[in-house]
């Protein structure tokens, strides 16, 4: 971006005229109109600690301002500080370019500066602002521009918190506790901004910059301006370039660009944080090579001149086509406006919308989400205003709550806008709330990704002769080719991918490209991370994994690909805001066989610590709870040792040992690994910690999940040990009962129905160790219960679970 910094300044200052630009002033933004005296030394800091030590009459002088201040504060007490800074940072007057400043829409303005500088350009602006400092609430709702002094403000000090908000001494920075009560505010709003401006700050600042360092998307909008100089600084320039762009046109510059952007028209298009627009590429003018086909198949790399030009000309020489689209195109053209695609992992969704998006672009314009920030209602409702007819695509649809995901529908519900949605067959049969809510309304429509109809097939025949090397095609001609597909991978493009992305020779290549860096302990943290998150199912956000790692995690991949070179490292890459990987099935691969378990752990442990100690929204919070779990665990690590210092550490943390899940998910591994009375303990600490949650909260907590894995562990225990008359007989009471309570409680899943058959499973296996009166009752409750169970397949929210739950029944007869 070095080239283009000052284009890509206009075109980003201009876009955010609708909002979105982050003003955040440093101690240059109005050192100039303090009440110091006019002195060569650069920085109301140096200023400050000449003014304590003078007050100290300290000598040898003090050199650390903090250590200054606190000596001064200890001498003078909180009334004499309070005095004394009053004194120097209440501005008498203001210039005119830091009026024209405040003449610009910012969204917010920061500042760790505790003058009235900015207030007073506001007035001069005719702006009006809400001044909030440090100690006030986070939350506060401002209908005014706010102005943030993270450090304390001056005009708000009185005798009562001059001590607790002013952030000066060294014991206030050690602390910094109601800076940090802000930051979480100030990291997303410059998350979802669309250009941040630091005017006289220059990124020395350790707790602000330890803030901001590990937002990457901060670099290709954070611009910093600095004073006019021959020679800048080579230590704030490095320091500056690490999170930004910096410039050296002073605020003068910055005014006069204000000024010319003011005197023309705003551009129109919406502002956006959650979504982005797409634009169509241009179709490549080459058919594609080998080596493009077995990037897209093998490392989900995307080459979206070739996807255009299968579309343009109609053929599947790049990538399969799929008949869903055109299914989708035709219900568009009818009466649908919400659409659900509907399919397993790899089963294609993310191409088959890149494609629709194409599609579509040509008669309407067509937005993607990128990620959902709390406002993405009013992001849609703006698109809606900007073009009513404007398609959304939100792909892994039930990472939102099931109210905002409906709130969004009801804005396309029978109007002329199309919104796409996608979700794993999984996360539908785990989201029935939110699949009902969408169900209710009229233009809504499931498109469920089947299998491969001939054509498709036939396509992916022809594309797989061209991935080199893979043994179950290389010796195979067309014909069989085509059977091997529709027989043996059952007409399924996650089955053919299984096959192909387990075998030795892409294990091999995953291999090959693995080694072609030598990579430090945080590179291979952060790529375990990636995968770990690819195989839970999610491309994630650069700021989602920057905020979980505490570091940048968009620049160690940055580093990684300019490394590699011209081919970039295709294992883990970055487009625009969203890491991407391999497709999650290889993810798999990878983590099996080129990480040690151990390695693993230590990488996603630190990931769940961070988080539970942070403030999650939806997405956050629903990866936080996958990250925890034993089935995604238990994919790419199995020693036992290792599972078990997983749970461990993670028992440390407060957040995570409340959870009643937690310990579920602990119950599960000591079951999978056969350790049943540890694995008993566990699950009553479940129940335990649900019993406290109650308490603590008030509210009721949904023990189902708690209840299933009890019926699921009395059956194991009695198979996997001795026990038999009143004490067998006991077991298969309990389990029978609480498998019926579940099913009859309000939206059953097919879970219960798989516990049925385990209880039915199990009483072929051990009823011989029960008298004949036992067995007449557990007979009778089973016959009961297997027939309710029929009756409520009905109420079962997708087809996805009445399909597994009545297989389920059919097996048990």
């Amino acid at each position: 971006m070095a080239n283009k910094s000052p284009e890509e300044f206009q075109r980003r200052f201009n876009l955010a005229r609708n909002g979105g630009a982050i003003l955040f002033c440093g101690a240059g933004f109005s050192a100039d109109c303090l009440n110091f005296k006019p002195d060569e030394t650069l920085g109301t800091g140096a200023q400050l600690l000449a003014l304590f030590n003078a007050e100290l009459r300290q000598e040898p002088p003090y050199r650390d301002l903090r250590n200054a201040a606190d000596a001064l504060q200890e001498r003078i007490a909180d009334n004499g500080m309070m005095k004394l800074l009053k004194e120097q940072f209440t501005v008498s007057n203001v210039t005119a370019d830091m009026v024209d400043l405040l003449r610009y829409p910012w969204q917010a303005v920061y500042t760790t500066n505790y003058d009235d500088a900015l207030e007073l350009a506001a007035k001069a602006a005719h702006r009006p602002i809400e001044a909030l400092n440090n100690t006030d609430d986070p939350d506060t709702a401002t209908q005014n521009l706010p102005i943030i002094h993270l450090h304390g403000y001056v005009q708000k000090w009185d005798i009562h918190n001059t001590r607790e908000s002013c952030v000066l001494g060294a014991e206030s920075y050690s602390k910094l506790t109601h800076v940090k009560k802000w930051l979480y505010r100030f990291r997303r709003d410059v998350d979802q901004a669309q250009i941040v401006v630091f005017v006289g700050f220059n990124a020395g600042d350790f707790h602000l910059s330890q803030a901001i360092n590990d937002l990457t998307g901060l670099r290709e909008k954070a611009f910093f301006i600095n004073r006019p100089t021959a020679q800048a600084d080579p230590d704030v320039t490095a320091a500056q370039k690490r999170l930004g762009t910096p410039f050296f046109t002073g605020r003068a510059g910055l005014a006069k660009t204000i000024r010319d952007l003011l005197a023309k028209d705003a551009p129109k298009a919406p502002r956006l944080a959650s979504f982005a627009k797409y634009t169509p590429s241009d179709p490549a003018s080459t058919v594609p090579t080998q080596a493009q086909i077995e990037d897209l198949f093998l490392y989900g790399k995307v080459d979206h001149s070739q996807l255009v030009r299968d579309l343009s000309n109609d053929v599947s020489e790049y990538h399969v086509q799929r008949s869903a689209i055109q299914e989708t195109l035709v219900a568009i053209a009818g009466d649908a406006r919400i659409l659900l695609l509907e399919g397993y992992p790899c089963d294609g969704k993310t191409l088959l919308t890149t494609d629709l998006a194409y599609r579509l672009s040509g008669a309407r314009p067509v937005y993607q989400m990128r990620q959902a920030y709390e406002n993405v209602l009013n992001e849609v409702a703006d698109i809606l205003h900007h073009a009513p007819n404007a398609a959304l695509i939100i792909e892994n649809c039930f990472d939102l709550p099931a109210d905002r995901l409906a709130s969004i529908a009801r804005q396309f519900d029978g109007h002329d806008g199309v919104l796409v949605l996608t979700s794993r067959a999984v996360a539908v049969d785990a989201s029935p709330t939110g699949l009902a809510s969408l169900e209710g309304f009229g233009s809504f429509r499931k498109v469920p990704l089947v299998s491969l109809n001939e054509n498709e097939a036939r396509a992916l025949s022809d594309l797989a002769d061209q991935i080199a090397g893979w043994r179950d095609f290389h010796v195979l001609d067309p014909g069989a080719r085509l059977r091997f597909i529709e027989s043996t991978c059952q007409a399924s493009l996650p089955h053919f991918l299984m096959r192909l992305l387990r075998s030795d020779y892409v294990t091999n290549r995953y291999r090959e490209e693995f080694n072609k860096l030598s990579l430090s302990q945080t590179e291979r943290a952060a790529i375990i991370i990636a995968l770990y998150v690819a195989h839970i199912g999610e491309n994630a956000p650069v700021s989602f994994l920057s905020n979980a790692m505490e570091a940048d995690f968009g620049g160690i991949i940055d580093r990684l690909n300019a490394r590699a070179g011209n081919e970039t490292f295709r294992l883990v890459r970055r487009a625009g805001g969203i890491i991407q990987t391999v497709p999650s099935i290889g993810a798999v691969n990878i983590l099996q066989h080129l990480f040690d378990d151990s390695e693993i752990v230590d990488a996603v442990v630190p990931l769940l610590k961070n988080l539970a100690a942070t403030y999650r929204n939806p997405f956050e919070q629903r990866m936080f709870s996958q990250l925890m779990r034993f089935s995604i665990l238990s994919d790419v690590v199995t020693d036992r040792g290792e599972i078990n210092r997983f749970f461990e550490h993670n028992k440390q943390e407060p957040q995570i040992r409340r959870m009643p899940l937690f310990w579920m998910q602990w119950h599960m591994a000591k079951c999978a690994a056969g350790e049943l009375l540890p694995a008993e303990k566990l699950l009553e600490q479940g129940y335990g910690e649900a019993k406290e949650y109650e308490r603590r909260t008030g509210k009721d907590f949904d023990r189902r999940q708690l209840d299933d894995r009890r019926a699921k562990f009395l059956m194991l225990r009695g198979e996997k040990t001795n026990r038999a008359g009143v004490d067998l007989f006991r077991d298969f009471k309990e389990a029978i009962e609480l498998t019926g309570k579940i099913l009859r409680q309000d939206n059953p899943q097919h879970y219960p129905f798989e516990t049925l058959a385990e209880i039915v499973r199990s009483y072929g296996v051990v009823g011989h160790r029960l008298d004949d009166g036992h067995r007449e009752l557990i007979d009778r409750w089973l016959h009961e219960l297997t027939i309710y169970a029929h009756k409520r397949v009905g109420v079962l929210a997708s087809a996805y679970q009445k399909d597994k739950a009545q297989s389920v029944l059919d097996n048990v007869g």
